[in-house]
C-alpha cells in the first residue's frame, strides 16, 4: 500500500469528510497555458527555462490532467498533497525562487527548502528505474525529478487563481511517528489535527472551518 493512502485516510478521519481521490480540474493540466496561469505565466515559463525544458517536446506530448493526491470539497475546498522523499530534490528547491511574492501556501516553504537540502541525494536515488527514466519535456539525467518539481508548482499556484483555497502539503518527514507506528489511533489523529491546523490557519477562509472541526474532535 502506498504511504499516501493511509495518510489521506487519517486526514479524512480528522475532517469527517471523504476526499475525492481522482479529481480533475480543467485548469490543472500537464502543460503551462496562459489561460490557466494568467498573471503568473511569465514566472512559470521562466522556471521552465531554468529547469531546461524543451518546449517543442512539451507541446508535442498528449494533453492530460495532473491528478492531485486528494481533493477535499466544501467547506475545505483544497487540494491535498502528501510529499514523499522523491519530491525533495535540488530541482524542487529551485522552484521556490520563482514563486510569486506573497503567494498563500498551506505549508512552510522554508521547511521544504531545508528538506530538499538535506535529502536531495537520497531523493534522486529513490525507487525503481522508472522513477529516473528520461521524460520528453526534460530529456536529461534526472529530468523526471525536474518534471515532478515543475508540476508541484502547478499544484501550488493554480488553485488560488481558480477559486480554491491554498494547497495543503505534508512531507513524509513530518509524519514519521505515524508511518513508524510510534503514534496510532487517537494519538495519531491528534498529531495530524495539529499539523493540519497549522497549515490551514495560513488561509483566512480555511481557518474557521478547521478550527471548528478540530475543537470538536480533540
Amino acid at each position: 500500500m502506498r504511504l499516501e493512502v493511509g495518510i489521506i485516510a487519517l486526514v479524512e478521519e480528522v475532517f469527517g469528510i471523504a476526499a475525492e481521490r481522482r479529481a480533475e480540474f480543467d485548469w490543472l493540466r500537464n502543460k503551462p497555458r496562459p489561460e490557466d496561469f494568467g498573471e503568473h505565466y511569465d514566472a512559470v515559463m521562466a522556471l521552465y527555462a531554468e529547469l531546461e525544458g524543451v518546449w517543442e517536446n512539451t507541446t508535442a506530448k498528449t494533453d492530460g490532467y495532473l491528478i492531485p493526491d486528494a481533493y477535499f470539497p466544501e467547506p475545505y475546498h483544497f487540494i491535498f498533497e502528501f510529499d514523499e522523499l522523491q519530491h525533495f530534490t535540488q530541482y524542487r528547491e529551485q522552484t521556490f525562487r520563482f514563486y510569486p511574492e506573497n503567494i498563500r501556501l498551506g505549508y512552510e516553504p522554508q521547511k521544504y527548502r531545508q528538506f530538499c537540502q538535506q535529502h536531495h541525494t537520497a531523493a534522486l536515488a529513490k525507487g525503481p528505474d522508472r522513477f529516473r527514466r528520461r521524460t520528453a519535456d526534460f530529456p536529461y539525467t534526472n529530468g523526471r525529478a525536474a518534471q515532478r518539481a515543475f508540476f508541484d508548482t502547478f499544484r501550488d499556484w493554480l488553485p488560488l487563481l481558480h477559486g480554491l483555497n491554498p494547497t495543503v502539503r505534508l512531507a513524509e518527514f513530518e509524519v514519521k511517528p505515524i508511518l513508524n507506528d510510534q503514534l496510532t489511533g487517537n494519538a495519531a489523529k491528534t498529531y495530524m489535527e495539529r499539523l493540519l491546523y497549522e497549515r490551514l490557519t495560513k488561509s483566512a477562509n480555511a481557518k474557521n472551518s478547521i478550527k471548528g472541526r478540530t475543537n470538536n474532535t480533540t
